[in-house]
């Protein structure tokens, strides 16, 4: 995007619009079956607009995606009940359950496919990576390493980025990778619910193994 130029209300607008439109159609159809034209059609406004404010097709999606990315992290952050009163257990359960919920829908499936289209891009790979860099402090595992860093535990507290990504993805997969590669079924309610307990269970125990094996310092 021209982060040097000021839009007006009415461009402001526009600049939402196509957005929005172009967020649907891509979740409908896919990144690579929707052309610049076909946004156009519904959304109005013109090439000039969507080249001034997103510079191209892929600057658009990553821009969307900026906008999915705040917008779920604060949903996870307004949703968590964490407590330094709860048990870490009890935090952990909370988290996984608003976390959980988000990457077992058809929205994040759709998202997840297109990402895996541009990693394979090698004209977009810079989009991708750059979009990672700028969106680090909006991934949800930074509010868990929050959590662990006020942990008694010297070894949770020595790894706590670590963990809160590693945590993230055990309860992400398989079924995630599974959904965007081979249209899986997505989980029910009640497996949700035994699959936090089987990874919060396994994590719990593994981070109690290690720490055991940790001597105390002096």
């Amino acid at each position: 995007m021209n982060s040097n130029k000021t839009l007006s209300k009415k461009n402001l607008a526009r600049k939402d619009r196509i957005k929005k439109v172009a967020c649907e159609l891509f979740l409908a159809r896919g990144f690579q079956e929707v052309s610049l034209s076909d946004i156009i059609k519904i959304s109005g406004g013109s090439y000039s607009n969507i080249y001034d404010c997103f510079q191209s097709k892929e600057g658009l999606f990553f821009e969307i995606l900026n906008d999915v990315c705040k917008k779920h992290f604060k949903l996870v952050a307004s949703q968590i009940h964490i407590s330094e009163g709860k048990e870490l257990k009890e935090n952990l359960i909370s988290f996984a359950r608003v976390f959980i919920k988000i990457y077992n829908t058809a929205s994040m499936v759709s998202l997840g496919r297109i990402i895996f289209s541009q990693v394979y891009n090698n004209n977009n790979i810079n989009y991708l990576q750059n979009w990672m860099q700028d969106n680090q402090k909006f991934f949800a595992h930074n509010l868990l390493a929050d959590l662990f860093l006020k942990q008694k535990d010297q070894f949770i507290k020595d790894n706590a980025a670590k963990l809160a990504i590693t945590f993230c993805n055990m309860l992400k997969e398989p079924y995630f990778t599974l959904n965007v590669l081979v249209d899986s079924q997505f989980m029910s309610k009640k497996e949700q619910e035994e699959h936090i307990k089987f990874i919060v269970d396994l994590f719990l125990n593994g981070i109690s193994n290690k720490a055991c094996k940790i001597p105390n310092q002096v």
